[in-house]
């Protein structure tokens, strides 16, 4: 029996059209379907907040199940049922736990935060139900979604095609971003988890496509709150899609590609108020005419500088680096050097820790080591760059025009982004300049077009 995996997110559920339109949708296929569920916002930021207040004496159990069942009230117009009042005082009970030890583990955090698509996935299904649908939900314990234990990060694994063969031929609601680990206990995969969830059942039963039937941020050509109403990407690679998933405006996990590339298998972004393809992510090296397809950014780096004259010369510095930083568990987003210069991209809230543990390492070659806060990355991403003649020159007349100030760059590593750091003062102004040197003519045609239809 063929499968079909679609993704709905979240925000979504509460709008009724969006789900009758996938019924409509899935009625005309005769295929065993998996809906996986992502989190209500609400919810997940309901409960995220109920950990922090643990710590802050202001958690209330009692507000917090009145809160809860706010939340399904507005969406279902109904109370909620046993099932749905169950994985509330579960959830309700850890929380007391966390409280009275004072403390938890990533695990058990993982294992709370799992009630937001736990929650989510009970009120879809009764959503479902309610508009005329068959449904079933379905748990990760029930078919084997193995994951490894890196809580808060974990990797999707294996699960158990016979117990999937022996589930009905029916609607299967799915909770999305989490599995289990060899312990048995639950390991979530990050945020915006429910893409990477619905990519590993996508790859495991071998299905055709993945759908995500709405995206939070779709992928436009710029930031929408930066740049007025930016185009929807048409086509991406699936590189194109995972180095965009990395910045602020596009709600999309990075690993979603990871086991679709190597089985190409593509991935189609719907509009759930329509049903139509949005974008299409697939193998297909497609060079745009621009050669750019999106300018992207994000305030969330810190850039960590070694700056010295014999950084080139001696041997086994940015193998330290990175080894301690590895240690230490921080992630390194990019590295840019020189020969008098080692610059590595970090998040910004590790900034501040990398700093202290690289100075204890005493390079004598290192004559400063310092760390800028105050940044904002841009990224020029489109296949092509080295393939086309002046997209570098370009991006930097673009900048020098308006005098804003480069701090570092990089490019010609990948013939698949450029980068920009500048100070987070010039982040919205490198954005649109960058914008207007590859797609003004768009707009203009776009006003063209909208005056002569008037």
């Amino acid at each position: 029996m063929s499968n079909q995996v679609i993704r709905f997110g979240g925000n979504n559920i509460t709008d009724n059209e969006s789900v009758k339109n996938l019924q409509t949708y899935i009625a005309r296929e005769e295929k065993r379907t998996f809906i996986v569920v992502s989190a209500l916002p609400r919810l997940l930021h309901l409960i995220e907040e109920s950990i922090s207040g643990i710590f802050t004496q202001s958690f209330s159990p009692i507000q917090l199940e009145k809160d809860i069942n706010i939340i399904h009230y507005e969406t279902l117009n109904n109370s909620p049922g046993s099932g749905f009042k169950e994985m509330t005082d579960q959830l309700i009970s850890l929380l007391k736990g966390i409280a009275l030890i004072g403390d938890y583990s990533l695990a058990l955090r993982d294992q709370v935060i799992s009630f937001s698509e736990k929650l989510t996935t009970d009120i879809f299904h009764s959503q479902w139900i309610k508009l005329g649908g068959k449904s079933q939900i379905i748990w990760p314990e029930e078919i084997d979604l193995q994951v490894t234990s890196d809580y808060g990060n974990a990797t999707f694994i294996s699960v158990n095609l016979e117990k999937i063969e022996k589930l009905p031929n029916r609607v299967l609601v799915f909770p999305g971003s989490y599995g289990i680990d060899k312990n048995g206990k639950i390991a979530r995969t990050g945020k915006s988890a429910a893409d990477y969830t619905s990519s590993a059942l996508t790859a495991f039963l071998k299905a055709e496509r993945l759908e995500l039937w709405g995206l939070y941020n779709n992928f436009q050509k710029a930031d929408p709150n930066i740049v007025d109403n930016p185009p929807i990407i048409k086509r991406l690679t699936y590189s194109e899609a995972g180095e965009l998933a990395y910045f602020d405006h596009y709600s999309f996990h990075p690993r979603t590609v990871e086991l679709l590339e190597q089985a190409h298998i593509p991935i189609h972004v719907l509009n759930p108020q329509t049903g139509n393809v949005n974008t299409t992510i697939n193998t297909e090296t497609f060079i745009d005419d621009k050669v750019v397809k999106s300018i992207a950014c994000t305030d969330d780096i810190s850039l960590l500088k070694l700056d010295g004259p014999g950084v080139g010369l001696k041997p086994g510095i940015l193998a330290k680096v990175t080894s301690k930083l590895n240690d230490a568990g921080i992630n390194i987003k990019s590295v840019i050097t020189s020969q008098t210069a080692i610059n590595l991209i970090l998040g910004k809230d590790t900034g501040e820790k990398s700093l202290k543990l690289i100075e204890k390492l005493g390079f004598t070659s290192v004559q400063q080591v310092s760390l800028l806060k105050d940044v904002s990355l841009i990224g020029i991403i489109g296949y092509g760059m080295q393939q086309n003649y002046g997209i570098s020159a370009r991006i930097f007349n673009a900048v020098a025009k308006n005098k804003i100030n480069v701090v570092l760059s990089g490019s010609g590593a990948s013939d698949l982004v450029s980068y920009l750091i500048v100070k987070n003062t010039d982040k919205v102004k490198s954005v649109r300049v960058i914008y207007n040197a590859f797609f003004s003519h768009e707009k203009i045609k776009s006003l063209l077009l909208t005056q002569k239809i008037n």
